[in-house]
């Protein structure tokens, strides 16, 4: 079916499934012919890089194995068929059929026909040739849809583990189940043990999936392959073979999951105990450090502060910490205060910094914040230029004692990750009658540190270790919520090394364990089995009440890994709202919503092509690009349009899937550059109508008004344009118009225009009557779409504003029956919201689309002068922002670009302390307010304001390259360079939180793709000599 041909509009029944992978967001039509100058500069661009495509012509019948049979098995599974049905047969099949695509293709005729000229010079600039075109379409399949048989996303697959062939729990060792109010799993029988050679045997049959790996491996789905691997591995403290010490009786880590309270009769009693075989008698020897390590509780109490030390040395992999070694050591923001009272919540937060009086604070300033081994030292430039060098260190501003019972440490802000430290001031000068040179300290008072860090996983691994060097605990047992099952599964912490609670806890193993766990509730088979089936995954998240923290990288920002990755998470639990650990399907921004008939509508294709703008007032006609992006109409300039190549351009990687990768992340790139290149943007939502022109002179108003009724309103954007025979007879371009006897006439033919809802309209012309007719339906088909898919967003969005506070305006309910309804019930925070997943959605994480997250939002630059109404874009580590004019729907671009490069993030009462005094007042009443949408908010002003610190880059943009826009400064700033500042306000709280978590999550991921220039960035400077 010819691209023009295709429908716009696509509707479903709602029990059909949706695309689990999410393809629908990579879809894309390039609408209308290419000027042939875009041909040779795709061309020379891929030359150049000498790297993934080449031109295939119409005439390389012999070269058909080398080109087509590369790719022929991906062909093959993307068209439906079955890995185990595959063959040379089939094979074969599948080359002839691609072959015979790609001959009928027009533009096999155009890369022949370039091929036969053999003077570029020759070629005609201005000509335009093809046609419409799928991006991404490579003989009739989409490659940048990802096959439905494979799951790949990125940081969240979860790979098979291989099976531990060192003295671990044996294979398919059965758990013990809870008792009391726990509903546990069926018991299974203990297999044997599996031998080492065995064990590497089944591990290279799991791997390389027998006789046909490939197959295999496509066709297994995650539920099935994951579970048993992931069981057998784990470590509970038992060992396949005698050891010489003895051990005491200890209980198995036990899974159990508590569903509305109810047991089964059969489940109660006792958990299953294991007993360990007892070794031969020996003689006493002096208990081994793992036992020493081991002892929590009433045994430690008497020994603080050893035991700080040993928590410290037990959770260190590598070597014990020499004397001035350094632990951790990153540049951070710091705020600082200082209360002379001794008597400060020991959890600050947040919360307690608002009423805590008397606190003499200090600026925000950048420092360098070391660990080393019992204090950690912040540094920063010294003020005399030169006095860096003369003394061979940077000027140790504060110094934190980790050894005093009085220093706490506590979650401040779970919105920016931002951590306090508490403790009695330390003077920084040295006494130098110790050899040590320990610091003084000070007579009375407290002083308070809040850090504030760019990676938000850096900040995760800061808190874990500082919290089990002061002595923090684990629990005995780790809790995961399922709030769409209503379920609790219980996983007991083994009382075993580091190594082997690693292994129970790490992200792969507890969903493994609650997958098991949670098969017995009786609607997991409809809400999670299902899902799970149709290519969705389960992740881990920590929840605290509306804000949603994936837990998605198990690496740290050099590489290493990061076993602690869930356990981190206990940490946060000293807060004054404890972080939930939850289990969620993990969720991309939905590409369909569901009509009031129940029926289901799929986002269309987005659009994008050349087009000629047309000036109402003096007709003139101005080249414009025209693309759109997430429901936006993005205008820009043709020679900064940056098109797609044009289909014909085969792989020369014999991996189809690497390929597809690499095209999916080149496309949103090139999306990303667009936008920041584009001159105005203009929101669908305020389209009134798209119709064909009817005017020979284009008219700069319209007088049509906006219908209320649904139904009309889906019935006339669902209408298809009308064709006639003089639109199918028009070749296109400059000759046709020049042979037209009347031309005005076929100009007005070849243009449409858009209706706003300002009453202006704007009429473009398209390079013929099928081009135009073309861009009508698919325009049509776009706001429809958007208009609906706004609408639920914003639904969803008063929906989980009501999940921490009542509704302000009551819902007004019929009188019937001489009853009255129930009041509403009160908020629950930990209700489940499955809009909660779409909020904080994986798109953000992946960075699959080329703009992270959208919106309008009030900013200001500096901390004095007006807000101003933005259109603001994140995306490719950098704020695109578009000036919003009263009255009109086309906002211009704003030329500044911020990059967010060194770039801090920081909310709530922290930034508005920062602004200048008689800008905040935190006793004034919040006002209840109402926005167009229906959003109600009454979110005091601290709650909707967040702030940027960054230091301005140069905007490097490399067309050629992949990584332009990210590519890293080479300039490392000083710690006392001055920072500028943004400060943002939203309409509510939930706005303002996934702003700050959507802007974490692109600065975490500009720290990964720069780990040289963040590792200088660490390094720069030195430190005092002890």
């Amino acid at each position: 079916m010819a691209p023009n041909t295709l429908p716009s509009i696509l509707v479903t029944p709602a029990d059909s499934s949706p695309d689990p992978e999410h393809a629908y967001a990579h879809r894309r039509m390039f609408v209308g012919p290419v000027p042939e100058k875009v041909i040779s500069q795709t061309e020379a661009q891929r030359q150049k890089q000498q790297k993934f495509f080449r031109a295939i012509a119409e005439d390389e019948r012999d070269n058909i194995p080398q080109i087509f049979k590369q790719s022929a098995f991906s062909f093959f599974i993307r068209e439906g068929g079955k890995p185990e049905d595959w063959g040379e047969t089939e094979e074969q099949n599948v080359v002839e059929e691609m072959y015979r695509r790609w001959k009928h293709n027009e533009w096999a005729h155009i890369w022949t026909r370039r091929k036969e000229e053999k003077a570029p010079v020759n070629r005609q600039t201005s000509r335009w040739v093809g046609g419409s075109f799928e991006i991404g379409q490579f003989l009739g399949v989409n490659i940048l849809v990802p096959e439905r048989e494979s799951i790949r996303r990125g940081p969240s697959t979860i790979s098979a583990p291989k099976l531990s062939p060192s003295g671990s729990q044996a294979a398919g060792q059965p758990f013990s189940m809870g008792h009391e109010t726990f509903v546990t799993a069926p018991p299974q029988p203990e297999p044997p043990v599996p031998s080492t050679s065995q064990s590497k045997a089944d591990l290279d049959a799991h791997e390389n999936g027998g006789s046909d790996s490939v197959g295999r491996s496509l066709h297994t789905s995650s539920s099935t392959s994951l579970l048993r691997p992931i069981v057998d591995r784990v470590r509970i403290g038992a060992r396949a073979r005698t050891v010489s010490v003895s051990r005491p009786e200890m209980k198995v880590s036990s899974m159990s999951a508590l569903s509305n309270g109810r047991i089964p009769a059969s489940q109660k009693g006792k958990g299953k105990q294991v007993r360990y075989a007892d070794s031969a008698p020996q003689e006493p020897v002096p208990a081994p450090p793992s036992e020493v390590l081991e002892r929590t509780g009433v045994a430690m109490d008497d020994t603080s502060a050893g035991a700080s030390e040993a928590l410290v040395e037990s959770t260190s992999a590598g070597p014990a910490i020499d004397w001035g070694d350094v632990v951790l050591r990153d540049r951070m923001l710091v705020r600082s205060y200082h209360c002379k009272s001794d008597n400060i919540s020991p959890q600050f937060d947040e919360v307690h910094n608002r009423t805590t009086r008397h606190l003499e604070d200090a600026n925000w300033a950048e420092y360098m914040v070391a660990w080393r081994r019992d204090r950690i030292e912040l540094y920063k430039d010294y003020r005399i230029p030169g006095k860096e060098w003369v003394f061979g260190h940077k000027d140790l501003a504060f110094v934190i004692p980790l050894k005093s019972a009085r220093t706490q440490l506590s979650l401040y802000s779970f919105v920016d990750m931002t951590f306090c430290i508490t403790c009695p001031p330390t003077t920084a000068q040295r006494d130098s009658s110790t050899s040590r040179r320990f610091f003084r300290w000070a007579k009375e008072g407290t002083n308070i540190f809040i850090f504030n860090l760019k990676s938000r996983s850096r900040a995760y691994d800061w808190i874990w270790q500082l919290w089990r060097q002061l002595g923090g605990e684990l629990p005995t047992a780790v809790e995961v919520r399922n709030p769409r099952l209503n379920t609790r599964v219980r996983i007991d912490i083994p009382t075993t090394d580091d190594q082997g609670i690693y292994e129970v806890c790490s992200r792969e193993n507890i969903i493994a364990l609650c997958k098991k766990s949670l098969r017995s509730v009786g609607d997991w088979n409809n809400l999670i089995e299902r899902e799970v089936m149709k290519g969705k995954v389960l992740e881990l998240a920590w929840r605290v009440d509306t804000n949603l923290d994936w837990i998605w990288r198990e690496d740290d920002v050099d590489g290493e890994s990061r076993p602690w990755a869930v356990l981190c998470g206990l940490a946060l639990k000293q807060a004054s709202q404890p972080a939930v650990l939850e289990i969620h399907l993990a969720e991309h921004y939905p590409t369909h919503i569901h009509l009031r008939n129940g029926s289901r509508l799929h986002a269309p294709p987005a659009v994008e092509g050349y087009l000629e703008r047309i000036r109402p007032n003096t007709q003139a006609k101005q080249g414009i690009y025209l693309t759109t992006h997430d429901g936006n109409l993005f205008l820009l300039a043709p020679g900064r349009a940056h098109p797609p190549s044009p289909p014909g351009l085969a792989p020369d990687s014999p991996d189809i899937e690497s390929f597809a990768q690499a095209l999916r992340k080149s496309e949103a790139q090139r999306g990303a550059l667009q936008i920041m290149d584009a001159v105005g943007v203009g929101d669908l939502r305020s389209v009134l109508l798209i119709r064909r022109a009817f005017h020979v002179a284009a008219q700069p108003v319209h007088n049509e008004r906006k219908s209320d009724d649904d139904d009309i309103f889906f019935s006339i954007w669902s209408q298809p344009e009308q064709r006639t025979q003089s639109d199918e007879e028009d070749e296109g371009g400059q000759e046709a118009l020049t042979k037209s006897e009347d031309k005005p006439l076929l100009r007005m033919r070849r243009s449409f225009e858009l209706l706003l809802t300002t009453g202006h309209v704007i009429r473009f012309e398209a390079h013929s009557c099928k081009v135009a007719i073309e861009w009508i339906e698919r325009l049509r088909a776009l706001v429809l779409y958007w208009k609906q898919r706004h609408r639920n967003d914003a639904k969803e969005e008063m929906d989980l504003a009501q999940a921490h506070r009542q509704r302000l305006t009551p819902l007004t309910r019929a009188f019937r029956d001489g009853h009255e309804h129930p009041p509403e019930a009160p908020p629950d925070v930990t209700a489940a919201l499955p809009a909660l997943g779409y909020l904080y959605n994986w798109c953000i994480l992946d960075g699959c689309k080329p703009i992270t997250k959208g919106g309008k939002i009030f900013v200001r630059r500096g901390l004095r002068g007006q807000y101003k109404l933005v259109q603001m874009f994140l995306l490719a580590g950098h704020l695109a922002q578009f000036h919003i004019t009263p009255g009109s729907s086309l906002h211009a671009s704003m030329h500044k670009k911020t990059s967010l490069i060194d770039a801090y993030v920081c909310s709530g009462y922290l930034a508005a302390s920062a602004l200048p005094r008689g800008q905040y007042s935190p006793n004034s009443r919040a006002a209840p307010r109402r926005y167009r949408d229906g959003l109600e908010a009454d979110d005091p002003e601290e709650d909707m304001i967040f702030m940027l610190w960054y230091h301005p880059q140069p905007l490097k943009i490399q067309v050629d390259g992949v990584d332009g826009l990210s590519a890293a400064p080479k300039n490392i700033p000083a710690l006392s360079a001055k920072r500028k500042m943004l400060v943002f306000r939203t309409r509510s709280k939930l706005e303002r939180d996934a702003w700050c978590w959507a802007l974490n999550c692109e600065i975490e991921r500009l720290v990964r793709q720069q780990k040289e220039r963040e590792n200088k960035l660490r390094e720069t400077g030195s430190l005092m000599s002890l």
